[in-house]
């Protein structure tokens, strides 16, 4: 695995840090890769419960793609399709990791590295966090699965705004367009994110599958079948459910297993 990608634990949940600080973590294809990476292994790992994406320093969650490796990295359609194939991978792993994800933003979060943000569960940012997407100035555009993400948490105007004026918006003015879920004061940004990775760590990790299942599912027009409708009682017959019953009716603290 890329250095500049690192895996830390604090007990069942894991840190993914981005460490490129010199470039105020913009990435190379070979750490879009290192991202996929560390995603694939973490959902094989029974034991985590939140992943907490973050940048490292103190300029930038991730500023994107490192504009020093375009000559050889996306300077024809081939090399393009290759670099975005990486980049898709690190996306659609956080998007579609078995565990929730938070994205822990401060400073530059631009180009790709919002794109990352924007696949995480929960974006919490500090005051200081600066988001855009820049494609217009590069004349490069967003795939679908990139513009699903911006329109699935801004909505279409927001997404329309982000893309086509292409300009750097605040905490506070992305936080108003749904971009975030909340901002906090620089100096408190790490004891928040830790404090809501700590209560969704303590959940039944079942419930959390299922329910991020549901938020996507129910982005899609379709009508819901039949199948559908009765899974939502699968919970019914699990190990965690009667863990968690019981220890209510009992006022006890449960210790899920994910089963």
């Amino acid at each position: 695995m890329s250095d500049t990608v690192r895996v830390e634990r604090a007990d069942n949940i894991a840190i993914v840090s981005l460490h490129r600080t010199e470039k105020r973590n913009a990435l190379r294809r070979e750490d879009w890769i290192a991202v996929g990476d560390a995603m694939d292994a973490l959902g094989e790992d029974d034991d985590i419960r939140c992943i907490v994406l973050r940048g490292a320093g103190d300029e930038a969650f991730c500023a994107g793609a490192d504009i020093a490796g375009f000559e050889e990295e996306r300077s024809d359609r081939r090399k393009v399709k290759a670099y975005e194939a990486a980049t898709d991978r690190a996306f659609l792993g956080v998007r579609n990791s078995r565990h929730p994800v938070i994205a822990m933003i401060h400073g530059f979060c631009i180009g790709g590295g919002f794109e990352l943000a924007l696949a995480a569960d929960l974006r919490i940012s500090a005051e200081s966090g600066r988001f855009g997407v820049p494609a217009k100035n590069i004349g490069l555009f967003l795939g679908y699965h990139l513009v699903q993400f911006l329109v699935d948490a801004g909505g279409r105007a927001v997404a329309a705004e982000i893309l086509l004026e292409g300009r750097a918006i605040s905490a506070d003015e992305a936080l108003a367009k749904n971009l975030l879920t909340r901002v906090v004061p620089d100096a408190e940004l790490e004891d928040e994110v830790m404090k809501s990775a700590r209560r969704i760590a303590n959940g039944a990790p079942l419930s959390h599958r299922y329910h991020r299942k549901v938020l996507k599912r129910l982005a899609d027009p379709r009508p819901l079948s039949r199948a559908e409708l009765e899974s939502q009682f699968d919970y019914a017959d699990s190990e965690d459910y009667m863990i968690g019953y019981n220890a209510f009716k009992n006022r006890g603290k449960p210790k899920f297993r994910g089963r």
